[in-house]
């Protein structure tokens, strides 16, 4: 049907990022049972991969697309949107339990005005105001959660610099957001999986979506899919550094 429109930081916030270790050691779990999730990027590879697997695990899908012509199984709900228009989703987002925000572009080495703007709409500023309408959407999001797949380019780089700066930039916001944020939101931080737009990738994206839901039901707030060791060292301290600073010098 259509309509048409890794690893965890020593401490997580109880709203949103910080938690303490004894809550991992009382093996505190998440099901998809029964849940409602909503996929962007949902045509692309790991968006099919990840919808595959939260139906297995339980849980109603549906595939939030920039491409309405894209096929889907029977089951899954298709809604069409465009970035610069998250706010008419509030009403789907309304049903949905869990968010995961998947979409992305990459420029590779372009570096036009036109590069720009479209790297950041689409990989930093459309992700904001997709949090922003899901938050918005509930009057009691406590129970609610998003996840947002910002690539391992938050700590290291993928030879694509407007990629790297508009996926960093969001990672930063969104620990930002963590602070004081109503419901759980979780990064997805991935290494170089098997795609159309990536065909040398060495990870299959199938194992790289199971490898997420696993983490997830495991209540990982910091979800590290990689073959790079160095990932699972430096965003941990870059995510616990940066929480800090944001944590003195900002507020609500």
């Amino acid at each position: 049907m259509t309509d048409t429109m890794g690893s965890i930081l020593p401490l997580r916030h109880e709203r949103g990022s910080a938690f303490h270790p004894l809550s991992r050691l009382m093996g505190k779990s998440l099901s998809f049972q029964n849940k409602v999730v909503a996929v962007t990027g949902a045509s692309g590879t790991m968006g099919r991969a990840l919808i595959t697997e939260l139906q297995h695990q339980g849980a109603t899908a549906i595939a939030l697309t920039t491409s309405p012509q894209a096929d889907f199984v029977d089951d899954v709900r298709v809604v069409s949107w465009q970035a610069g228009h998250e706010a008419e989703l509030q009403a789907v987002f309304r049903e949905v339990d869990i968010l995961v925000i998947n979409h992305g572009i990459n420029v590779h080495g372009d570096r036009t005005a036109t590069a720009i703007a479209k790297s950041l709409e689409i990989n930093s500023l459309s992700v904001l105001a997709l949090m922003d309408t899901f938050i918005a959407a509930h009057a009691d999001p406590t129970d609610k959660e998003i996840w947002v797949n910002t690539s391992e380019a938050e700590v290291g780089p993928a030879l694509s610099p407007l990629y790297e700066i508009s996926k960093r930039l969001i990672g930063d916001l969104i620990t930002l957001k963590r602070q004081d944020a109503p419901c759980t939101i979780r990064k997805i931080i991935l290494g170089p999986f098997k795609s159309n737009l990536n065909p040398v990738g060495v990870m299959s994206a199938d194992r790289v979506a199971k490898g997420v839901i696993a983490r997830a039901k495991r209540d990982r707030r910091n979800i590290i899919v990689t073959i790079n060791p160095l990932t699972f060292v430096a965003f941990p301290l870059k995510e616990t550094a940066q929480s800090l600073y944001f944590r003195l010098f900002s507020r609500s």
